[in-house]
Formats: C-alpha cells, structure tokens, sequence
C-alpha cells in the first residue's frame, strides 16, 4: 500500500472531527426557578432619622463663683443633675461675715449716740446764742458737730446694709436653670 499523502490524510481528519461536531447534543438542564416570599405592603409612618457628626455645646452657660471670701462648708447640689435659677448650690461659712456685720450695727449705733448728743449740743448752742452766751464760732462748731455726726450715721447704714449683702452671698446661688457641671472646688476650701 502506498502511503497517503499528507493533504488527505489532514482532510480524513478533518471530515471526521466535522462529522462529530454534527452530532446533536442535548441542551442543558436548567435550574428552577429560585423561591421568593411575598408580602403585601401596608401604609404607616416612618419616621426620618438622620445619624450626624457633631458637637453639642450648651446655649448658656454660668461660670459659679463665690462673691465673698469664706471656707465652702457644703455643696447642696449632685453633679449631672438639673438646677433651677435662684437654687442654692453652695454654703460658705457665714461665721466672719456675720461677726462684721455686728461689728457694724454696733458702729451704727455708735454713731446715732454720737448724732442724737450732737444735736442736742447744737441745740442748745442755738438756743444760748441769742442770750449771748455763746460765741458764733461756738455755734458753728456745734451745728458742723452734728451735720458730721449725721454723716457718719449715714455712712454706718451704708456699712451695715453692706455687711448684709456679704452676708447673703455666703449663700452662693445658680445664676441660670440648666445642668450642673462638675465641682471645681470641695468642702473646706477657700
């Protein structure tokens, strides 16, 4: 036999690879199809949410300090919690500011002894002065006696209306109502 040549024995092959290719093969199988569940909608209220970044700062804010000098004795507040404006949030000893304040009615009363003996040394200057038996300088001495002396009255009302004012403020008060930050200072401190 002789060998084939080389074209045909490529077209032989070919052919059959070409013939192969014909035979019909069968579709492939397809899944099912995938299981859904289903719901009837209904009407209702959403309500809209938004999660932001930020910063959360306080509108007003009071900076408490105490306006007289004193050993705090008690904090009357818990930190964290709700004041209302006007509530007392410390207690001062009031022991120094009270001893002034006796001290100064005392100086008061001082004072109006020495105006009521003024005026009756005016008075009677006044008096003695038509009579001739007093000088005029005595005369003006005397009533200038008891306009300081009426002076120095004023002056020790307006140290003992002081001396109260002191006294309340050993009743350290919340300016505002809000919260209540952290304490800066404890009992026993100045």
């Amino acid at each position: 036999m002789k060998p084939l040549p080389l074209r045909t024995s490529l077209l032989a092959a070919g052919l059959t690879v070409a013939l192969a290719a014909c035979h019909k093969q069968e579709a492939p199988q397809q899944p099912p199809p995938p299981q859904v569940g289903v719901i009837t909608a209904q009407p209702q209220d959403v309500p809209l949410v938004q999660d932001q970044v930020g910063r959360v700062t306080a509108f007003r804010t009071a900076d408490v300090r105490a306006r007289v000098a004193g050993i705090l004795l008690k904090r009357l507040y818990t930190e964290g919690t709700d004041v209302k404006e006007g509530q007392s949030l410390f207690k001062i000893d009031p022991a120094p500011l009270q001893a002034e304040l006796d001290a100064q009615l005392a100086n008061l009363a001082s004072a109006k002894a020495t105006a009521v003996n003024s005026k009756a040394q005016a008075d009677r200057a006044r008096g003695l002065i038509g009579k001739n038996y007093v000088s005029r300088q005595d005369l003006d001495t005397a009533e200038a006696t008891e306009r300081t002396s009426n002076a120095s009255v004023k002056q020790a009302e307006a140290a003992v209306q002081s001396a109260r004012i002191n006294l309340s403020f050993t009743d350290v008060l919340s300016p505002i109502s809000g919260r209540a930050g952290k304490q800066q200072v404890t009992e026993g401190a100045l």
